[in-house]
């Protein structure tokens, strides 16, 4: 079922492999999940303001990853990849430096500092880093074979 709707939308061929097509289901469920949890905390965070709210950073990302959910299933274009596996880091890169350091305000950046995990900033950390490894995978394992 889910085949034929990447074929439909992509306009190409089926994925060339099942790691492939493996890769692509785990990194759009891992971009999902981070959407949603993003989503999901924004509310809880909009009274953290610098020039710029900590819920609306939540929700640009919630965005972002949402976007690159779609574009992994459809793309495969390399530059299109290189973007998914930038917004999947970028958001790793960001839970485990606020997590571990406090870094203070950054520019119009709220002080994001949370020193604790939780199960859904878990989850979400796991689900960011899932998409990554996937996307890395999609990327390197294309252009090895040629």
């Amino acid at each position: 079922m889910i085949l034929p709707l990447l074929t439909a939308l992509s306009g190409r061929s089926h994925p060339r492999s099942a790691g492939e097509f493996g890769a692509r289901l785990v990194g759009a469920a891992g971009l999902i999940y981070d959407a949603y949890a993003h989503l999901d905390l924004a509310a809880s965070v909009d009274a953290n303001i610098a020039t710029v709210s900590q819920g609306l950073l939540f929700r640009v990302e919630a965005i972002l990853a949402s976007v690159a959910a779609l574009l992994v299933l459809i793309s495969r274009r390399r530059s299109v990849l290189v973007l998914v596996a930038l917004v999947a880091a970028s958001a790793l890169g960001a839970v485990l430096l606020y997590r571990y350091l406090d870094v203070g305000s950054l520019g119009p950046l709220p002080n994001m500092y949370e020193p604790v995990w939780y199960p859904e900033k878990a989850y979400s950390a796991l689900a960011e880093g899932g998409a990554l490894l996937a996307v890395g995978y999609l990327l390197f394992s294309r252009y090895q074979k040629r």
